[in-house]
């Protein structure tokens, strides 16, 4: 630990000597700066960043663009490079008048002409009388992420964040609700940029789309966010209004299966002040039919085979309360708190008929299976952040977060087993316990005059839980179950992580550079009462990244990074007792996990075109060690039952493109079209035997948007996703259609849209798995389509705050807390 800490200090010594080495040399530096125009953009109501806002240079000759671009999170743009010459700035943001910056006079010894702050004023009375129809991109693409515009995915409206992703570029969902980034669950959920206690997919199946403004990815995070993941971090930023007064949204959905909900969002802002607060309730189930296969080899000489088939019933409810509120206390200093609790289940009921013989022997059994699992609780989340911005400047800043989390999970599951209509067995596993964490984080951002910034911080997390696990069986004189000690333990995880990063970047003409240094130190302790026995991790971890990108003529950019990631193991990966799932499948956790590492390298092409059409295309290279994958063998206890665990079981290696193209050919047509294709190799090493898994895997999306009249939506969505390979086996490919309508009512503050999911039924999955003495055949089939009714009304009650405009008398320091 002391030796940690020594290199730690090192490195923050070795960063700071590199900064104020850059800051001498900002004069020289300087000198070869010519014409470049900069400045920030703010609401002029409470001073707080646009992000997203249009700038635009004009020559004043002939009214002829020369250049643009747009702000940053923090409101700031720079234009480089400009030739001499007499312009103006028109700067243009939905929901804000058009701002016009006159007299800008370029000379041949210009370097840079810093225009300050820019404050647009709101356009509350447009908004309440003209019915805006124009239509952002599904999918827009920056320097390090992309954004999912929420209001554009019609064909989810009634849904979650999972729901969502579907439609989205290097995002797939599986029958169940898992969301893989990139072929990977191991990615990073954060809400509002803060995290969350739950599991990614479970983070995302509890927000409603309703309540989301759009959702961020990123697939190569810089040094400042936190390693784990193996693809990027999913950051979901819900609505909040940004004018002042009150405004807010109820949702409202009704459809087939028994499926129905509602959320609301309120929020309140005054000059001073945001408050906001939201809730949700929604129920979902989804039944459909499965069919189930195995074949294992019990010795040399005979073979144990089990064919089964019936019907399932998944269920899934949430219900949340978040709320919060945000104060400038003055211009530079803003102080926040956000909380959110939360109650989610998840239950699943089965009924199945197998039939089951070994040969050479062929004597056949028939049993009924009646199987149960339910799983839920409470979680909750309190976030306390305080920001103060230095010298009016928005990008020299210093920041501080506390977040407390937990929560409260119950688990659950029954098996029965029924023979010539007689109980004949039966099994209940629980499982209980907390789990609790603190994060700290603390960051410092320095920006430099030569248009460079340094970046630095620590953070910290220690998080804590206890599992009591319990099997009962039924006992048949008692008719009770009673508890088996021999399968039933508590463990106790402990895991602490400490870390300090340095960030440097900036701009040099077109090229545009960031490299960042992570160090973490990470203390883990699982100990398991019954055994006695403890699994301990004590270890230092680097994350180097960088970032390159460089702008081509005809508003053509080209990015290049690389990070390096780490996904710890889960913790159910990591507990080592017995739970019994169904009457034929048990799961065992591996204490002995080893965390993953992942390098991943992505290089990205982005040309706009005619206005607003745009084509990206990037390339990724992501090599992971020590790949944990889920196992089956066969379990050695029973004869017909499968133990589903975990390993590491090598190391894979994904080569892909990503390509999309937008385009808007007529005012009431877009489309968007997607496509992913990568090269997957995975060498297994498990069970002391080596073999290489690989396929060439692709998926594609392609989404359509008709305006048939200024209220009326319509969109159909088209996606197909290829075969794809594991460590032990393969999972089917498989297309799905589906379609939405939506109509606005009431000058757009209310609207109904009418969606259908599947249309053609044909979202079926199918997975095989394999080993040396065994082979598994699992397939669900969902009934589909899946119908679904969404009302909504919008609150808007504005008061219009004029606020100053200039460029950059009047400053507003203030600044969103993060």
């Amino acid at each position: 630990m002391i030796k940690l800490m020594r290199k730690i200090l090192i490195t923050i010594l070795l960063a700071t000597t590199i900064v104020a080495t850059a800051s001498e040399t900002d004069k020289s530096v300087n000198a070869n700066k010519k014409g470049h125009i900069v400045g920030s953009i703010a609401d002029g109501g409470d001073g707080k960043p646009i992000e997203y806002a249009t700038v635009a240079l004009y020559a004043n000759a002939d009214k002829k663009l020369i250049t643009g671009g747009i702000s940053d999170s923090e409101g700031f743009f720079r234009l480089k490079n400009n030739p001499e010459g007499e312009y103006y700035l028109t700067i243009t943001f939905m929901g804000y008048k058009t701002k016009t910056v006159q007299g800008i006079v370029i000379l041949n010894e210009t370097r840079e002409i810093k225009l300050g702050s820019l404050l647009l004023e709101p356009n509350t009375k447009e908004l309440d009388e003209v019915s805006v129809v124009a239509d952002q991109a599904s999918v827009q693409y920056k320097i390090d992420k992309k954004i999912v515009n929420v209001s554009q995915q019609l064909t989810a409206k009634s849904g979650t964040a999972v729901d969502i992703l579907e439609n989205i570029p290097s995002v797939k969902v599986d029958i169940e609700g898992n969301v893989t980034l990139r072929g990977s669950g191991s990615f990073t959920v954060l809400i509002d940029g803060r995290p969350t206690a739950l599991e990614p997919s479970d983070a995302l199946r509890q927000i409603p789309a309703g309540a989301i403004d759009n959702i961020e990815i990123i697939t190569n995070p810089s040094a400042k966010y936190e390693p784990d993941g193996a693809s990027g971090i999913v950051n979901i930023i819900t609505k909040k209004n940004k004018l002042n007064g009150m405004s807010g949204i109820v949702n409202a959905n009704v459809g087939r299966f028994l499926n129905y909900g509602g959320d609301f969002t309120v929020d309140y802002r005054n000059d001073k002040m945001h408050v906001y607060v939201g809730g949700d309730y929604n129920k979902r189930n989804m039944p459909g039919d499965l069919e189930y296969e195995r074949n294992t080899r019990l010795n040399a000489d005979s073979m144990l085979y089990i064919k089964s088939d019936g019907n399932f019933e998944r269920g899934r409810s949430n219900s949340g309360l978040r709320a919060g509120v945000d104060w400038s206390i003055t211009k530079a200093d803003v102080f926040g708190v956000n909380g959110m609790i939360g109650n989610r289940s998840m239950a699943m009921k089965a009924e199945k008929n197998y039939e089951e013989w070994i040969e050479p022997i062929g004597a056949h059994s028939f049993y009924l299976t009646n199987d149960g699992f339910s799983h839920g609780g409470l979680s909750y989340s309190v976030t306390v952040d305080y920001k103060h911005t230095f010298n009016k400047n928005r990008e020299h800043f210093i920041e501080a977060r506390i977040v407390a989390d937990g929560r409260e999970m119950d688990e659950e599951s029954l098996n029965k087993i029924f023979r010539a209509d007689t109980l004949s067995e039966a099994r209940k596993t629980t499982e209980t316990g907390p789990y609790t964490g603190w994060r700290f984080k603390l960051d410092y951002s320095q920006p430099f005059e030569w248009g460079g910034k340094f970046e630095a911080g620590f953070q910290s997390q220690i998080t804590e839980s206890n599992d009591a696990n319990k099997v009962f069986e039924y006992n048949f004189q008692t008719e009770g179950y009673e508890l088996r000690d021999k399968y039933s333990n508590n463990t106790n995880y402990i895991r602490n992580t400490y870390a300090a990063y340095g960030i440097l970047g900036g701009e040099y003409d077109d090229f545009g550079y960031q490299a960042g240094l992570r160090m973490e130190y990470t203390y883990r302790l699982l100990s398991i009462d019954q055994t006695g026995e403890e699994f301990k991790i004590d270890r230092p971890d680097f994350f180097p990244t960088l970032h390159f990108s460089y702008n081509l003529p005809a508003k053509q950019q080209i990015m290049v990074s690389y990070t390096k990631r780490i996904e710890r193991p889960r913790g159910y990966y990591l507990e080592p007792f017995v739970t019994w799932r169904d009457a034929n499948n048990v799961r065992q956790g591996n204490p002995e996990l080893l965390p993953e590492y992942i390098h991943s390298f992505d290089l990205g092409y982005q040309k706009k075109f005619m206005k607003k059409n745009f084509f990206s295309l990037e390339g990724y290279y992501r090599i992971t060690e020590n790949k944990i994958e889920r196992v089956l063998t066969p379990y050695p206890e029973q004869k017909d039952a499968m133990l589903h665990t975990f390993e590491n079981v090598g190391k894979d290696f994904a080569l892909g493109v990503e390509a999309m193209i937008n385009y808007k050919p007529t005012k009431w047509y877009t489309t968007n079209l997607m496509a992913d294709f990568y090269d997957y190799r995975l060498e297994v090493v498990l069970y002391d035997k080596e073999k290489t898994q690989h396929d060439f895997s692709w998926n594609t999306r392609f989404n359509n948007t008709f305006k048939v009249t200024p209220n009326t939506r319509l969109q159909l969505d088209f996606s197909y996703q290829s075969p794809t390979v594991r460590a032990q086996g393969k999972s089917a490919g498989y297309f799905s259609a589906s379609t939405a309508i939506k109509q606005d009512f009431f000058k757009r503050k209310m609207s109904a849209t009418l969606q259908v999911r599947d249309v053609f039924g044909t979202w079926k999955h199918e997975f095989e798995s394999a080993g040396a003495d065994f082979y598994q055949y699992t397939m669900f089939n969902p009934n589909t389509p899946i119908v679904m009714l969404t009302v909504s009304y919008k609150i808007n009650n504005y008061k219009v705050k004029r606020g100053k405009s200039g460029n950059g008398s009047g400053m507003d320091a203030g600044g969103d807390v993060m």
